[in-house]
């Protein structure tokens, strides 16, 4: 699982690739076509991902070091069961196995794309909210309705670009946030975990290891991420598939059938960002990867007036994990000896 200090973090943890390779090699396909054997090690990996970038020493890894200890670690031998065909598991072992499959939809760069597109489309209408409240107060008095309408739509025209103002933590903190969403929806009543075994080796694994299908059979990202009836797709091997669902038509029996594989499949090759990796001795399977990763689809803005917000406000999911609760709180505040250094990536308004 490599030393917590490691620049390169894995979006997909080593013990979940090396089940998809061959002397310690997995064979990849990048979105051109081009494909390259690489080193388990170096395979659906990305620099400094969870580094906390206000932060020092070892609390600057301090999320990466608690995926190696609290998440990799423990899940590593129950996913293995799972490939060895070890089912059902123990109640202790489920609830790892659910772990794994939560964070594995949240620590990837397909989440990650997804937290900063949303972020981009929102954040004129929140700074324009913003605007309306900072011109009654410079006022004195609440704005008519025609003056909040005016003043509302001319700052979403001239929202600077959320850069400007943008909290280089904030995608650390929507992780966990994410995390703790996802293992809820997990868990809810007529949901189930289903484990399909097959003969030879029919799946190939994305560098986001896991992806989301829509009741009407899409992969597409757009709000909300998880709704309940979405099934999640996570080959644990190229034998071995594990699905969350809320559908009750998967025969154990029958097992891993090439249409339920082609299925996965065609969500690996949706949701990989860069690349999809494959068992070096297997043929590719059929595979349609898009030019460009998913994107979010735009949302329609509209706006009316209102003199006070109806409603409670909305909250976050408790973080029930003290390591992670601290993590969190650390990515919270400003360390007073430093400045906030300024996005890059268009990431989420502060």
């Amino acid at each position: 699982m490599g030393a917590n200090t490691a620049k390169e973090h894995h979006l997909v943890p080593q013990y979940w690739l090396r089940a998809f390779a061959e002397d310690g090699h997995v064979l990849g396909r990048r979105r051109g076509g081009a494909e390259h054997r690489t080193p388990v090690r170096h395979a659906a990996v990305a620099r400094h991902f969870n580094t906390d970038p206000l932060a020092e020493g070892k609390q600057r890894v301090a999320l990466e070091t608690y995926l190696d200890r609290h998440v990799d670690g423990p899940c590593a031998p129950v996913l293995r069961a799972l490939r060895e065909g070890r089912w059902p598991l123990e109640e202790a072992q489920h609830a790892l196995a659910l772990d794994a499959l939560a964070w594995q939809v949240v620590r990837t760069q397909a989440f990650r794309s997804f937290d900063e597109q949303v972020g981009r489309q929102l954040f004129p209408a929140l700074w324009a909210s913003e605007t309306v409240g900072y011109c009654e107060e410079r006022l004195g008095r609440p704005l008519s309705d025609a003056e909040r309408m005016e003043v509302f739509w001319t700052a979403v025209r001239t929202a600077p670009g959320p850069s400007m103002v943008a909290d280089p933590r904030s995608a650390l903190r929507a992780m966990i946030r994410a995390f703790e969403r996802t293992r809820d929806l997990l868990t809810v009543p007529g949901r189930r975990l289903v484990v399909l075994h097959s003969a030879e080796p029919l799946l190939v694994l994305a560098d986001s290891g896991v992806a989301l299908r829509r009741r009407d059979g899409t992969f597409c990202l757009t709000p909300p991420l998880l709704p309940e009836t979405v099934e999640v797709f996570a080959p644990l091997s190229p034998t071995c598939l594990l699905i969350s669902t809320p559908r009750a038509h998967y025969r154990l029996r029958q097992g891993l059938t090439r249409k339920i594989a082609a299925k996965a499949n065609a969500g690996a090759a949706a949701w990989c960002q860069d690349a999809v990796y494959r068992l070096p001795s297997m043929p590719w399977p059929t595979l349609r990867l898009a030019s460009t990763p998913l994107e979010v689809q735009l949302p329609r803005l509209s706006a009316a007036p209102a003199q006070q917000a109806h409603g409670s406000a909305p909250t976050h999911p408790m973080i029930r994990h003290g390591e992670l609760r601290a993590i969190m709180e650390q990515l919270s505040r400003t360390p007073t000896d430093q400045h906030p250094v300024p996005a890059t990536d268009g990431g989420r308004p502060a």
